[in-house]
């Protein structure tokens, strides 16, 4: 081999008529053995250097006349020095047609014959290794179409690690298709097959690439209706029912849509009324009869494969009107229930789910803030900074040292004087909010927000990426608020809330519970944008689903009751607290007395006691719960902004309830009254210098004086004026000035009307 000519070599590769396709084909046998067998890369790249030798390569390619035998040890060569070095990606790029080349051998490969599949499996491989560094260039070659066909009527007749390989592919080129693109249908199309593929790996990276699609649908504020065309939200709802394992039902009962009266029901009774209670009954009477999932799992029910589900649901909903009305309306709920059987990230991912739901139900669809719309669009349009523009460039860096430094005013200043873009984004696609969301203040991620930049931006990651990978959840706030889309794909396909579970400290862990619920904070958004413009038809028109939401609150709420007593799970514990919370905010009176009725179960046979167990009662009994807990305060605070709620919406109802089970004397032992002796009752108030105590009355009194007053007196009765005291105790209520302090077990609480720390 060490006799080998390179000169020659290289003069015989660019021979191709006649006989000299024999010389041609001897000459390519030798430079992969040279490249395979070479003990030093370094010494083989001098002498065959790819700058020479991949042209002449890829002229092979582009020779119509070339045999498929020449073709495969052409593409066998390629793909050693693509092995080799994935710098020689871009010599090939460079060579006009040569990609366009390599995909079209695969749409017209004849499997029948060994050549032409040997062929095809090599071409597959050499697209793959391209992708890694320039997957736009296989995607404007036609790529994505060729690749998809050839899986779809070829993936049977090849290798596995090729089928695996093609699917690879396909995943990395469906993050550059457009909504626009022509090749959307066909996509779409093939995709929707794959779906259904005998191999797990070829499903599930079809769902992947679903999501990388939808993804692209998101950014660009385009509807992701067609890419239900063929049976999307089937498939995942099907995945969904089956997040848990297979089910076994004992009966041939079937769970009605939600809306749907069930054909168990005989009753004569109005068929609104009807509608819901056999709602209810259809899915408690499921659930009294499903056995536990199986012990043998379909291995495609991996525990990503189930959040890319979930996730890729929440993406549809966000982004389609049609397509959620379709779902609200489908077999959603009896898919949820059976997910929330399953792990606790899939528990998470469905809770995470069901959070969106009660907002698009409860508050529509300009809850998903409309805040973030406007700046969305215009910010698509912002240019990158070149690399010939020496003055943008510096400027940009400039900005960006101001950042890193945590100089607000100078970032500030800098972006008024100088009337610069804030959705410009640097050489590598990162614009200044993603760089203020790793490493800069709260206040520059505000200000910047503020004025316009695109908080869903971003060639690697939008800038919710970044605050959860550094784990910055005051930034995450602000982000959702602004309208940032926490379903969104970062280039390897992961959304914010995955990168914040890649990490277990404290930061990573708030912005993984914010994540978990985003719903509340981008409501909080759509509230604040109401005050500055306020909605002209916000009194006339209703919003949400009024004909879904009372049924879906009434499918839920026992769900995610029994889910939270049926779990020791912290984290499943305090999501589902929080979402029973949010649908008794969300209950009209009418609902809540609803639940307190004794259900009527017309198959009798097929309900258990607990199944039939009042639905008040089964509230109550998770507020009591919660309440026993003495070192929840968390938990506390949740549940009694729940009985709040029930007590202002339905009084007589739940009044029994929570007499039956103790809520009154609970709820008073959490005041911890420490003035038994009278009734006094006692504020304190905080000052500059001093903590001093006063009766309600001397309160009243003094509350036209500008001063504080301090007294070194001990006193030892709640009578006295005032007392100093020496610290903030736990449990006790103080103020300063229009400031209120608590004081809890492991953390100090300060708020006012205006704001709350």
């Amino acid at each position: 081999m060490g006799d080998v000519d390179p000169e020659t070599l290289l003069e015989w590769l660019s021979m191709g008529q006649g006989d000299e396709r024999d010389m041609q084909l001897i000459a390519l046998e030798q430079l992969c053995m040279l490249l395979l067998m070479s003990d030093n890369v370094d010494r083989c790249f001098e002498s065959c250097p790819p700058r020479t030798f991949l042209p002449a390569l890829c002229k092979i390619f582009l020779d119509d006349l070339a045999p498929e035998n020449v073709l495969e040890v052409t593409a066998r060569a390629i793909t050693y020095y693509l092995d080799v070095s994935a710098e020689c990606t871009r010599r090939i790029v460079a060579i006009d047609g040569a990609i366009k080349a390599i995909c079209n051998r695969l749409v017209v490969a004849d499997l029948s014959s060994r050549t032409s599949r040997d062929l095809a499996e090599q071409c597959i491989k050499v697209l793959e290794l391209i992708c890694t560094r320039e997957a736009g260039a296989v995607f404007d070659g036609g790529g994505l179409n060729c690749v998809l066909t050839f899986i779809r009527d070829c993936g049977s007749q090849v290798h596995k690690d090729t089928l695996h390989s093609a699917m690879a592919v396909v995943s990395r080129l469906c993050t550059k298709v457009e909504p626009n693109a022509p090749c959307i249908q066909n996509c779409v199309e093939s995709l929707s097959t794959l779906l259904q593929h005998e191999d797990p790996m070829v499903a599930d990276g079809a769902l992947k690439c679903f999501a990388s699609v939808a993804d692209r649908y998101t950014r660009k504020w385009v509807d992701p209706a067609p890419l239900a065309e063929y049976g999307l939200v089937e498939e995942l709802l099907k995945r969904l029912g089956n997040a848990a394992g297979p089910i076994n039902n004992t009966t041939t009962t079937t769970a009605a849509s939600p809306g749907a009266t069930t054909g168990a029901s005989t009753s004569t009774t109005s068929t609104g009324s009807v509608s819901n209670n056999d709602s209810i009954s259809s899915v408690t009477a499921t659930t009294a009869t499903q056995n536990k999932p199986t012990a043998t799992s379909d291995p495609s029910r991996t525990s990503q494969s189930i959040s890319t589900t979930i996730s890729l649901l929440s993406t549809l909903c966000r982004g389609s009107p049609l397509i959620t009305h379709d779902l609200l309306r489908s077999q959603l709920p009896d898919a949820i229930e059976r997910a929330l059987k399953g792990d606790e990230r899939c528990v998470l991912d469905c809770m995470r789910l069901a959070d969106l739901l009660l907002l698009l139900l409860f508050e529509g669809r300009q809850a998903l803030n409309r805040v973030g719309a406007a700046g969305g669009a215009q910010g698509q349009l912002a240019a990158r900074v070149r690399r010939n523009d020496s003055s943008a460039e510096r400027t940009h860096r400039q900005l960006i040292d101001c950042i890193r430094s945590k100089d607000t005013e100078a970032l500030q200043e800098a972006i008024e004087s100088g009337g610069i873009d804030v959705n410009c984004m640097d050489d590598v696609g990162q614009t200044l909010l993603n760089w203020a969301s790793a490493f800069g203040t709260l206040e520059m991620v505000e200000y910047l927000c503020e004025k316009g930049a695109d908080v869903n931006k971003g060639q690697r990651s939008s800038s919710l990426h970044y605050a959860a990978c550094f784990g910055r959840p005051s930034i995450a706030k602000v982000l959702l608020k602004y309208g940032a889309y926490p379903d969104l794909r970062d280039e390897d396909g992961k959304t914010p809330l995955d990168k914040a579970r890649e990490r277990a400290d404290d930061g990573h862990r708030e912005v993984a519970a914010i994540l978990q619920s985003p719903g509340e904070w981008m409501a909080a958004g759509n509230l604040a944008a109401n005050k500055d413009g306020a909605d002209d038809n916000g009194t006339l028109e209703p919003r949400g689903d009024p004909e879904m939401a009372p049924i879906y609150l009434k499918l839920f709420l026992p769900v995610f009751c029994r889910t939270f007593q049926g779990t020791m799970l912290a984290s499943v514990r305090r999501a589902s607290l929080g979402l029973i919370k949010k649908m008794v905010q969300y209950a009209q009176s009418g609902v809540l007395k609803g639940l307190c009725e004794p259900q009527l179960q017309l198959e009798t046979t097929l309900v258990t006691s607990t199944n039939a167990q009042n639905l008040g009662t089964l509230l109550v009994e998770v507020v009591a719960s919660v309440l026993d807990n003495e070192d929840d305060d968390d938990g506390h605070l949740v549940v009694l902004t729940i009985i709040e709620e029930l007590m202002s919406k339905t009084q007589d109802e739940f009044l029994d309830h929570f007499a039956r089970l103790g809520v009154f004397s609970k709820v008073q032992a959490l005041m911890e009254p420490e003035n038994e002796v009278n009734d006094a009752t006692t504020t304190v108030h905080v000052g500059a210098n001093a903590i001093t105590a006063t009766t309600v009355e001397d309160q009243l009194n003094q509350s036209s004086s500008n001063g504080i007053t301090s007294s070194t007196q001990q006193t030892t009765t709640a009578t006295d004026p005032m007392e100093d005291a020496k610290e903030i105790l736990q449990g006790k209520a103080y103020h300063w000035h229009e400031w209120s302090i608590c004081r809890g077990r492991d953390c100090l609480y300060v708020w006012s009307d205006s704001a709350a720390l």
